[in-house]
């Protein structure tokens, strides 16, 4: 019983290991490192390099929290509560969160980021940062 526990933990963790951010083929980002990802997606900056970043957010629930927790370092509700203070101090708008069609539309843009599971990799992105 212990063994299967374990091996379904494994597979687990074996699923989840695809996260990959993406921009552009054209994208003046070529890469990213995780802390400056951070600092984009807790709108802490907004540019890396002197290149304005527009950092998208994922309809896909569990890609949204398996993101949080993996690049943020933050658990669901911590990174809610951090955008809801930015929000009620009137610092920051709620992103929206956009479903993969509208991900492909907004990725049409020049130096916009999203996370995304790595089998949905189309040939018009590249990656810059991959977990």
């Amino acid at each position: 019983m212990k063994s299967t526990l374990l091996i379904l933990l494994l597979l687990s963790s074996l699923v989840q290991a695809g996260i990959v951010i993406v921009t552009n083929k054209n994208s003046d980002i070529n890469s990213l490192s995780k802390e400056s990802i951070k600092y984009l997606y807790l709108a802490k900056v907004n540019k890396i390099d002197n290149i304005k970043i527009r950092p998208l957010l994922s309809e896909n629930k569990e890609l949204h929290k398996r993101f949080i927790n993996t690049i943020i370092d933050k658990d669901i509700s911590q990174y809610s509560s951090y955008w809801a203070r930015l929000v009620f101090t009137g610092r920051k708008a709620i992103p929206r969160r956009l479903t993969m069609e509208q991900i492909k539309e907004k990725l049409n843009e020049k130096n916009t980021i999203i996370y995304i599971d790595k089998e949905n990799l189309t040939a018009d992105w590249k990656i810059i940062y991959e977990r």
